[in-house]
């Protein structure tokens, strides 16, 4: 029973030394792990991905006006934030009223969105 005795004291005794300095460690690395998420979420929530993720344009041709449908055809490239390729499609506009100032064979840059299976030019301009 002294055995055990010492060597239970034995391990208390460096349990107590060792405490310190794993728990000094622990504290470090936590601090390191909490940033890391914190900075990994923030350009997601923060102002400038939404930005950036409005201003993915694309090139494209126009091909024809419907102003009674307030529509435009339009012969794209590839729009990356649907993950479509390149081909020749009918849009909606957000604003209808810019549709007067387009004609067939302007060349535009222009914002698509999915809204619903609807797809929506949200922001268009003349290429430059």
């Amino acid at each position: 029973m002294s055995t055990t005795t010492s060597t239970l004291a034995a391990f208390t005794l460096a349990c107590s030394l060792l405490t310190p300095a794993l728990a000094q460690n622990h504290a470090d690395h936590a601090s390191h792990g909490s940033a890391a998420p914190a900075a990994a979420a923030a350009p997601e929530s923060s102002p400038m991905a939404t930005t950036a993720a409005d201003a993915v344009m694309t090139a494209g041709e126009i091909t024809r006006v419907d102003k009674r449908g307030s529509k435009l055809t339009i012969r794209h490239e590839d729009i990356k934030n649907l993950n479509m390729p390149a081909m020749t499609m009918v849009f909606g506009l957000k604003d209808a009223t810019q549709l007067a100032q387009f004609n067939p064979g302007d060349r535009v840059r222009f914002h698509v969105q999915d809204d619903g299976g609807s797809l929506t030019i949200t922001r268009i301009e003349r290429a430059q």
